[in-house]
Order: C-alpha cells, then structure tokens, then sequence
C-alpha cells in the first residue's frame, strides 16, 4: 500500500489541505480541497475540507495559524543543547507573556558561531492547543506533526533553483500574514501580521471554491498600501538586529498571484519581490482530480507541510511532552500478538541458560565476595566490621564528595557555604544590591540580580575578582529594566582549578 500524508493548514480565515501519496521516486497530489471560514466556524471549515479530500486514513499533519503562536529570540554563550534545554525553561519564566505552567514551547538554532548560539522560540497556550487536538482526533485525524503555519513553506522553498540562502518568506491569506526572515536556511524571525481584518476588501472564495472573490475591489490600493506599510514596518524591526541585510522577498500563501499585491510590495519595499510554487518541484505530480487547486495559491501551505522531512530541529513541533502521541490500544494489542510468541520462547532460553550456569554463577558469586573484601580492607584499613561492604564504602564516598561540591576535585576544597560566604564578603555592604538567582556547577558560578546602576554592576565585578577562589570574573549581561527602572544583570565567575 503506498504510503499517503495528509496536510491541513488551519487559519481563521481559510483551512486547506492536501492528500500526497509516495509513487515510486516521485510523489502525487492525489486531492486538495479548501474551505472559507467566512460565517461558519473553523471547525466546520475543517469537517468540510477533510470532506473534500476524502481523508480516511494514514498519515496525518497539522499546520496552525502564527497568529496563534508567540515568539522570543534569546543568545546563549553556548552550544550544548543540554544546557540549552535545562536553562531555556527559566528563561521563558521570566520572559513568557503568561504563566509558564500554562504554556508549552519548542526551539529552533536561529545561527550558531563558534561558542554561541541564537534560536527562536515558539510558544504556544496549552488550553489553546489541548482544543485543537481534541477536536481533530474526534475528526479521526491524530497528527503526527502539530506545526506553524508558514514555516513550512519558507524552508521548503530554499530546495527550489536559484533560491538563496538568505531571503524573506511573506504569506498571505485572506486575513492574516506571516512574515519570515530566513538566514544561512534556517528560520532566524517571524512576524505575524494583520491583512485586511476590517474587511475594507472582503477577500474570499467563490461558491464552489476554485476562485478568489473580493466583495469590494475599488478598496484594493487603501488595503494593499496598508498592508505594505505593515510589512515594511515589520522589516524594518527585524533588520535591526540582521546587520542592515537588503534581502529578497519571496510571497506566497492564497493572494500570491492576486493582481497588485507583488507590484505593491515592490514598489515600497524596493527590493526584489517573487512569487513561490512548490509545485516547480520535479518530483511532484499533480493528479487529475487535484487540478483545480492548481492556479491558486491555496495548495501552498498544506503542501509545503506534506513534503515536510519532518526531521527533529527543522521545524517546530508541538507533538511533545504533554501533547506527545500515543499509540491506540488496538494497535498495542497487535503487536503484543506478534511479540507473544518470540518472548515466550526467549523466556524458556533464558532458563535453560541460567539453570546450566547456576553452579557456576554460584561461584563466581563467591570469588566476587571475597574479591570486594579485599578491596575494601585495602582502601579502608581503618574498619574491621564489614557488614555490607558496598553500602559502607558508598558512604565513604557520599562524605568525601561534600567537600567538592563547586569547583572540582581541585577547587582547594571549596564547598557551598564557603562560596556563599566568600561572594558575602567580596561584596560591600554599602553597595544596594540584590541576588535573585546563583547557579554552581564544577567549573563556574553563575550570579543574576538587580542594581541601581550600571557603576554598581562594575563595583561588584571589581570586588570578586580579588577573591583567590576564582580564576575570572565577567559581566554577562547588563540592562536597564523598562518596567522597574533598576539594572538586571548576570556575573559568571570562573572557578580556579
């Protein structure tokens, strides 16, 4: 049976989605099929595009509007991904705009340098994303890929020709945007935006969906002037922190080819402006059935999350923790059948084995016992009870490992309440400030707090590199806090080994 994914883009203003099934070397839009949300619910815009497609079985992969979505870029001074993961958390404490424990997030290497790395984080509201689930596994579509709209398409497009490595990706629907800056071919912005919401042009499809209908053309230059106004806004933000790149646009989305639009983006932006199609891809087919969807823009976003690799770290995915998949009893069930008489039979082996070796195992057992008195009288002459050898030279251990809990076997003993007391003492009592956070690992400590000013924030690190106990001292961060007016910095210090 040849293998099929089915892709649905939900938007509030449109839901798409496309059948792609794998046919030797090559793969084939077997259905497409659209709905305008218009006066009805998302929800009926999707039973009716699942409709459409004639979507049973298989494969199953959801794409949701940015808009829904909330975005911050953070800088680490590091690129283990292990650290990355046990600090990101309480970054987004303080920087999530709601309760941490109400949101569940997921990350992506924005660019990384030789001992730094920058990414983008995506986060989502768990209730908002709990609903969406529930209803579509009640459609009997139990995603795989619970994704950004978007996204997709602004990396499937760096497969085409001539495409570089650096560009901005602009989808438009009929309300909503989606601005993405693409740097080095990974996603290193995003910017949702607005697009005719007061429905000034009234963008939508005709009855029978094959066609884009606007219910007030003579609107059209006002919407699209705003529109650019936005985006050009948008850009101008995001280059801020991108080195003044002059980028080209590429659009895509339903509105890609509508008339005025690109001429409108080129005109103000005055960079180079092109529209996408994925459908230029060699290996893509288009069946019959699926024509229709051909002209429009529409198939884009479905189909760019259909050809998705749906590789760890390409795109976000919020399929994780809480919202992780699990498989269906029945399918538990089979394989349990399958699996039930291969275990039976290792099982039998398995005693066969050790009812062959117990002798010998037994006498291993006793020359590994008096080996690990040996040892154990050697290392602790001191002791002359041995009960339980193990357990007592553990606790040995334990005790021996106190005295090292910062700064290593050769950190001149240095445990907790010293390092406590000695960054007590380094900083002067007149000086008004406040530690919120300390972090002590093997190699280096970690101080964040808040000041007064930015002289303050010197002072400190002038004091502590006096101590004999730390090799280095060097403010990581310092900034001026909008809302409390106070300084919010981070010091590390270098254990000396």
């Amino acid at each position: 049976m040849a293998h099929t994914v089915f892709a649905l883009d939900i938007h509030d203003d449109l839901v798409t989605g496309v059948l792609v099934r794998q046919e030797a070397k090559s793969l084939v839009v077997a259905a497409c099929g659209s709905a305008d949300v218009g006066l009805q619910s998302v929800e009926t815009a999707v039973t009716e595009v699942i409709a459409r497609v004639g979507y049973t079985e298989g494969e199953c992969r959801v794409a949701l509007g940015a808009e829904h979505f909330y975005y911050r870029n953070f800088n680490f001074p590091f690129t283990d991904t292990r650290k990355i993961n046990k600090i990101l958390p309480g970054e987004l404490v303080e920087n999530a705009p709601v309760e941490a424990d109400r949101i569940v997030f997921d990350y992506l290497f924005a660019g990384t340098k030789e001992r730094e790395a920058g990414i983008i984080t995506a986060m989502a509201e768990k209730a908002y994303l709990a609903g969406q689930l529930q209803f579509l596994q009640g459609q009997s579509c139990d995603p795989e890929i619970i994704g950004i709209s978007g996204t997709f398409g602004a990396t499937a497009i760096s497969g085409l020709a001539e495409i570089p490595e650096d560009y901005w990706y602009l989808d438009v629907g009929f309300r909503r945007a989606v601005l993405i800056a693409i740097l080095a071919g990974k996603i290193a912005v995003m910017r949702p935006l607005v697009f005719d919401t007061a429905l000034q042009a009234g963008f939508g499809l005709t009855e029978d969906g094959h066609e884009i209908s606007v219910l007030h053309p003579e609107n059209l230059p006002l919407v699209f002037a705003a529109f650019v106004r936005t985006v050009r806004q948008a850009i101008q933000a995001a280059r801020i922190g991108m080195r003044g790149q002059d980028l080209p646009l590429y659009l895509a989305g339903p509105l890609v080819t509508y008339p005025g639009l690109a001429e409108a983006l080129r005109t103000a932006l005055r960079c180079e402006v092109k529209s996408c199609d994925l459908l230029a891809s060699p290996l893509l087919n288009v069946a019959d059935p699926a024509v229709s969807c051909r002209q429009l823009g529409l198939m884009h976003r479905a189909l760019a999350l259909a050809l998705a690799p749906a590789k760890p770290g390409r795109e976000f995915n919020f399929r994780k923790d809480a919202f992780r998949k699990k498989g269906s009893a029945q399918v538990l069930r089979r394989y349990t059948r399958r699996a039930a008489i291969p275990l039976a039979v290792l099982a039998l082996l398995i005693v066969a084995l050790l009812w062959r070796d117990h002798a010998r195992l037994k006498e291993k057992q006793r020359t590994l016992d008096t080996q690990v008195r040996e040892i154990f009288t050697q290392t602790l002459p001191d002791v002359t009870r041995i009960v339980n050898p193990v357990q007592q030279i553990q606790v040995r251990i334990d005790e021996a490992k106190k005295a090292y809990m910062a700064g290593g076997t050769t950190g001149g003993g240095l445990g907790s309440l010293d390092l406590l007391a000695e960054i007590s003492a380094r900083i002067p009592a007149a000086l008004q400030v406040q530690i919120v956070k300390l972090t002590a690992d093997q190699s280096d400590v970690r101080l964040k707090g808040t000041t007064e000013t930015f002289n303050i924030v010197d002072s400190i690190q002038k004091e502590l590199e006096k101590s004999p106990y730390f090799s280095k001292v060097e403010i990581s961060s310092a900034n001026s806090s909008v809302k409390s007016g106070t300084i919010d910095f981070e010091i590390k210090l270098v254990l000396r080994q």
